[in-house]
């Protein structure tokens, strides 16, 4: 984001949330540097079953699909290209993602510890 503008990153992510058929109400910006956005997303990814999903943005690495134990976050994929893609964009790929037709991203060690998050 240009400038780190938290109300911009607001303003993405409500856009993002939209595309993906989401009320917004469990997500949140964090406006501390780097800012970083936590969305919850309904239903269970493949391989995945018993975990809730999060889609994570940083301003610094882009979006991310996590899977939720307890407190902690393991990212399973991330969004390869620009950090902030086309809302339409990244609603695409995390759908992708829940059919299970996403293709197998690596996710680098530092990804996987919920780093980017």
């Amino acid at each position: 984001m240009e400038g780190g503008d938290d109300v911009i990153a607001l303003d993405y992510a409500l856009r993002v949330t939209r595309e993906l058929g989401l009320s917004g109400e469990s997500s949140c910006v964090d406006q501390l540097k780097p800012l970083r956005v936590y969305i919850a997303v309904d239903g269970r990814l493949p391989g995945h079953p018993d975990r809730d999903v999060a889609l994570l943005w940083t301003e610094g690495h882009g979006w991310a699909i996590a899977v939720e134990d307890g407190a902690e976050l393991t990212v399973v994929a991330h969004l390869r290209g620009a950090v902030e893609p086309p809302p339409r964009t990244v609603a695409r790929w995390v759908r992708r993602q829940f059919a299970g037709s996403g293709s197998a991203e690596t996710v680098s060690p530092a990804v996987r510890a919920g780093q980017v998050a």
